[in-house]
């Protein structure tokens, strides 16, 4: 059977053959919306449906796709379903092997030239301890940023001693944009951007994301 539904974001009409509970995306601004029958008011309902889209029969829930592939599911207690840091070396590949190189290369050179040249050896090992030390600050750079999705909310917390939180309800988001340059689709990582009904700004964003497309299908599950 043929139904037509509205955009929840941008309000045009269009046609889907997907069942009452499924979800589609709208042809016009790719935006996820759930089929619903006449007079439900909302994703998560109970709808009574009969043979012909009509009340009459008992009443049947909506599939949770969420749960039917293996996460949390939609409407119970809210519980994690992910939590992200940035990439670190897939979102610098040239710069982290340069450096892994550098590292070895100096600290093997160092005690290499220790007894003839001490002057070359100092030169090496500092160049691999700045090395080391360069690797172990995008690390713990990338441990002061989280990405937590869960059931009921995104949550993007940045800091270390200071922190910021910033959150927005998935059932207020309007648009989750993905955007990764050639090489970051490469190395499978970008930019996760998230605005909701009640901002017309980007509220959540993250860059690096390791499998920004897999995360925006996690957040879709639950919208």
């Amino acid at each position: 059977m043929t139904t037509t539904i509205t955009c929840d974001q941008c309000d045009k009409k269009f046609e889907t053959d997907v069942g009452v509970g499924q979800k589609v995306r709208c042809p016009f601004c790719n935006d996820v919306n759930v089929v619903r029958a006449p007079g439900s008011t909302g994703p998560h309902d109970t709808i009574p449906v009969g043979r012909n889209g009509g009340g009459g029969a008992p009443a049947a829930s909506t599939t949770d796709l969420a749960a039917k592939e293996g996460y949390p599911p939609r409407n119970g207690p809210e519980a994690d379903v992910l939590v992200l840091h940035p990439a670190i070396y897939r979102a610098r590949p040239l710069g982290s092997i340069s450096l892994a190189i550098i590292a070895l290369g100096g600290g093997i050179a160092a005690g290499v030239f220790a007894a003839t040249l001490p002057p070359a050896a100092i030169v090496c090992g500092l160049l691999a301890v700045l090395a080391v030390g360069t690797l172990g600050y995008w690390k713990l750079a990338a441990l002061t940023e989280s990405f937590r999705i869960t059931t009921r909310r995104v949550v993007d917390r940045t800091g270390f001693f200071s922190k910021h939180t910033s959150e927005v309800l998935i059932k207020d988001i309007r648009n989750v944009v993905v955007r990764q340059t050639f090489w970051q689709r490469v190395w499978k990582v970008g930019t996760l951007s998230i605005s909701s009904a009640a901002d017309d700004g980007v509220e959540v964003s993250m860059n690096n994301v390791p499998n920004p497309d897999r995360v925006k299908r996690v957040i879709d599950l639950y919208r």
